[in-house]
């Protein structure tokens, strides 16, 4: 396992345990008025994160981090984490096609996004549902072909 993916993998298994202790029920995908009222804030939260991906700008990628986001994925770790993307699918270019989720007492989006040498890249960002301040308590960025190799 790179040093990259260790970052990644601390979120990871924190919901892991979440849905492990039952936490989590099955996904159900939201549409309409329900879909809408997430896409409201989780819109320019995701547009917030990938300009910060692009100008490798912690301050400005982080920004709506929850405080467990912001310490399993740290300026070192985001540093790490920027350059094993954009080595391998270059930067963000665009995202379209949400589809938002509901697990438990989470909310994800899921974009289906373009980079300078992919498409299709699956950018996913978790919420805890009734959060008033809408933070960010997950976020994977998924490729199998070039990310996963």
């Amino acid at each position: 396992m790179s040093r990259s993916q260790i970052p990644l993998l601390a979120v990871l298994v924190v919901l892991a345990a979440v849905s492990i202790c039952g936490c989590m029920g099955q996904e159900t995908v939201l549409s309409g008025e329900e879909a809408a009222e997430v896409l409201v804030y989780a819109d320019p939260i995701a547009e917030n994160v990938m300009q910060g991906f692009n100008e490798g700008n912690y301050t400005v990628y982080s920004r709506d981090f929850s405080p467990e986001m912001k310490q399993a994925l740290d300026e070192a770790a985001f540093e790490q984490n920027r350059e094993e993307v954009t080595s391998r699918i270059g930067l963000y270019e665009s995202r379209s096609d949400p589809v938002v989720t509901e697990t438990g007492d989470y909310i994800a989006v899921t974009y289906r996004a373009k980079f300078e040498q992919e498409d299709g890249v699956a950018l996913r960002f978790v919420f805890l549902e009734g959060d008033a301040s809408h933070q960010l308590h997950g976020l994977w960025f998924n490729s199998p072909p070039k990310l996963r190799s």
